[in-house]
């Protein structure tokens, strides 16, 4: 008979889920702010931002290598306890360097709660509780991506840039609270061959999902990196800025329950190509506004589309990973989709440094 703490593990991923994003995305979104107020150029913050996701591309298959063998405990806990360190290192980052080792550490600390998470709902196969799992993973992802820049819009406005980051520590204390008390996932116990693992690369399926959510990725990273310099060099405050990209977390909230009915209403890959279009459309928008309420409008749309690609490839993905190795499929998945964020800063960086920060949306739109 399964202990209450053993039920009510799949509850606590999801909270631990939402309070991850809600940190990762008060915090993420200044970073480039903070690097800009210690006098960074726009080429040496794109550097920092791409650092972020070069770390995670680099741990991502070892990292799934090591859960499915090991389980999922320890790199949930270590994961959540880095978190905290990254916030508190920005929030008293004197210099360009410290600022970069947060962001790095705070990139190998998503990766560990990522890939801990996933594995472990992905898992749940009986009685469709694995499509339903993937999607509270996924609404609870949109959720802390809504609260997230408000309350580091708030902080910052509040308490300045640095200890604006406080309210990202917060958070992340209470991931770590709930990581240390949450069961461990069962290891598969197999030691998967490295030529096997990479072998999975040739499964169509599994590369075509894996090279369509990298693409997304890379396309949706200019709002976190460049998005809040944008504003703040058309002159929006620092709160205002927050909820505008609140707007685009709450669109993608919104949209994610009808994941199910859009899918038999429009078949899948219709619906992938209608988000990635339209998406991009109002993802080149938002460099042709500089009213407040297009901007939002332009955030909203981008994520009611947008929105939709991130979970048809996690279900994609996980439906078609066998079950020994799903771990390393997703960090396969992972690895592409950090890949795409590690080229997308320094790529528009240098185009933000030659041509201004408009141009860098209309091209990844």
């Amino acid at each position: 008979m399964q202990s209450l703490r053993q039920k009510a593990g799949p509850v606590l991923y999801i909270a631990l889920n939402f309070m991850h994003y809600s940190a990762l995305f008060s915090a993420r979104p200044y970073v480039s702010l903070l690097a800009s107020e210690r006098q960074a150029s726009m080429l040496v913050i794109g550097v920092i931002t791409s650092l972020y996701s070069v770390s995670q591309s680099v741990l991502a298959l070892p990292l799934g290598r090591y859960i499915d063998l090991k389980g999922s405990g320890l790199p949930l806990r270590f994961g959540a306890a880095l978190f905290l360190l990254s916030a508190l290192g920005l929030a008293y980052a004197p210099t360009i360097v410290l600022i970069a080792l947060s962001a790095i550490l705070m990139g190998i600390s998503h990766v560990m709660i990522l890939l801990s998470s996933q594995t472990v709902l992905a898992g749940l196969e009986l009685g469709g509780k694995r499509e339903f799992y993937i999607g509270m993973i996924s609404f609870t992802g949109s959720a802390g991506h809504f609260v997230g820049p408000v309350l580091g819009g708030y902080m910052n406005s509040r308490f300045g840039t640095s200890l604006g980051f406080w309210g990202a520590a917060i958070l992340g204390t209470l991931c770590l609270l709930i990581a240390l008390v949450i069961p461990q996932q069962r290891p598969s116990g197999s030691r998967p061959a490295p030529l096997q693992t990479l072998g999975l690369i040739a499964d169509r399926n599994i590369l075509r999902t894996i090279m369509i959510s990298a693409v997304v990725l890379f396309s949706t990273e200019v709002l976190v990196s460049y998005f809040p310099l944008y504003c703040n060099e058309i002159g929006l405050p620092t709160l205002l800025i927050g909820t505008i990209m609140s707007t685009y977390g709450i669109a993608q909230m919104m949209i994610r329950p009808f994941l199910r009915y859009l899918i038999k209403w429009f078949r899948r890959d219709r619906l992938l190509i209608l988000s990635l279009l339209l998406g991009g459309l109002f993802l080149a928008a938002h460099g042709l506004f500089r009213v407040t309420w297009l901007l939002f409008l332009s955030a909203g749309m981008a994520g009611l589309t947008l929105g939709l690609a991130t979970p048809m490839t996690l279900l994609a993905v996980s439906e078609v990973a066998p079950p020994e190795q799903r771990s390393q499929v997703l960090a396969l998945r992972v690895m592409g989709n950090y890949l795409g964020q590690s080229i997308s800063p320094l790529i528009f960086g240098a185009i933000g440094s030659l041509a201004g920060l408009a141009p860098v949306f209309w091209i990844s739109g």
